[in-house]
Protein backbone atom coordinates (compact mmCIF):
# COMPACT_ATOMS: atom_id res chain seq x y z
CA UNK A 1 0.00 0.00 0.00
CA UNK A 2 1.25 3.49 -0.94
CA UNK A 3 4.18 2.24 -2.99
CA UNK A 4 4.77 2.49 -6.76
CA UNK A 5 3.54 -0.49 -8.79
CA UNK A 6 3.70 -1.44 -12.45
CA UNK A 7 0.54 -2.56 -14.26
CA UNK A 8 0.79 -3.73 -17.87
CA UNK A 9 4.12 -1.95 -18.19
CA UNK A 10 2.79 1.35 -16.82
CA UNK A 11 4.22 2.72 -13.59
CA UNK A 12 1.55 3.87 -11.14
CA UNK A 13 2.56 5.97 -8.15
CA UNK A 14 0.58 6.61 -4.97
CA UNK A 15 -1.81 9.51 -5.62
CA UNK A 16 -1.99 9.00 -9.38
CA UNK A 17 -5.45 9.15 -10.90
CA UNK A 18 -6.68 6.05 -12.71
CA UNK A 19 -9.74 6.08 -14.93
CA UNK A 20 -11.17 3.53 -17.34
CA UNK A 21 -13.96 2.93 -19.79
CA UNK A 22 -14.75 0.41 -22.52
CA UNK A 23 -11.86 1.75 -24.62
CA UNK A 24 -9.12 1.34 -22.04
CA UNK A 25 -7.39 2.56 -18.90
CA UNK A 26 -5.52 5.82 -18.33
CA UNK A 27 -3.07 6.69 -15.56
CA UNK A 28 -2.78 10.41 -14.89
CA UNK A 29 0.30 11.32 -12.85
CA UNK A 30 -0.76 13.43 -9.89
CA UNK A 31 1.74 16.19 -10.70
CA UNK A 32 0.28 16.52 -14.23
CA UNK A 33 -3.41 16.28 -13.28
CA UNK A 34 -4.22 20.02 -13.50
CA UNK A 35 -2.48 20.35 -16.88
CA UNK A 36 -4.23 17.26 -18.28
CA UNK A 37 -7.63 18.38 -16.94
CA UNK A 38 -7.24 21.76 -18.66
CA UNK A 39 -6.34 20.11 -21.98
CA UNK A 40 -9.24 17.64 -21.69
CA UNK A 41 -11.67 20.50 -21.03
CA UNK A 42 -10.35 22.38 -24.06
CA UNK A 43 -10.81 19.31 -26.27
CA UNK A 44 -14.32 18.72 -24.89
CA UNK A 45 -15.27 22.34 -25.63
CA UNK A 46 -13.82 22.06 -29.15
CA UNK A 47 -15.77 18.87 -29.84
CA UNK A 48 -19.03 20.30 -28.52
CA UNK A 49 -18.51 23.40 -30.65
CA UNK A 50 -18.64 21.25 -33.78
CA UNK A 51 -22.15 19.89 -33.09
CA UNK A 52 -24.11 22.93 -34.36
CA UNK A 53 -21.93 23.07 -37.48
CA UNK A 54 -22.49 19.37 -38.20
CA UNK A 55 -26.25 19.76 -37.70
CA UNK A 56 -26.28 22.73 -40.04
CA UNK A 57 -24.22 21.31 -42.92
CA UNK A 58 -25.08 17.62 -42.37
CA UNK A 59 -21.51 16.61 -43.24
CA UNK A 60 -18.83 15.05 -41.05
CA UNK A 61 -16.36 15.52 -43.90
CA UNK A 62 -16.90 19.30 -43.88
CA UNK A 63 -16.65 19.38 -40.08
CA UNK A 64 -13.30 17.58 -40.14
CA UNK A 65 -12.08 19.95 -42.86
CA UNK A 66 -13.13 22.98 -40.80
CA UNK A 67 -12.11 21.85 -37.28
CA UNK A 68 -9.34 19.38 -38.06
CA UNK A 69 -10.96 16.67 -35.93
CA UNK A 70 -14.20 15.69 -34.28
Amino acid sequence: MNVPVTCAGQKVNPGDIITADEDGVVVVPRDKAAEILKKAQELDFQERSTYPFIEQVKSLKQAVAKFGRL
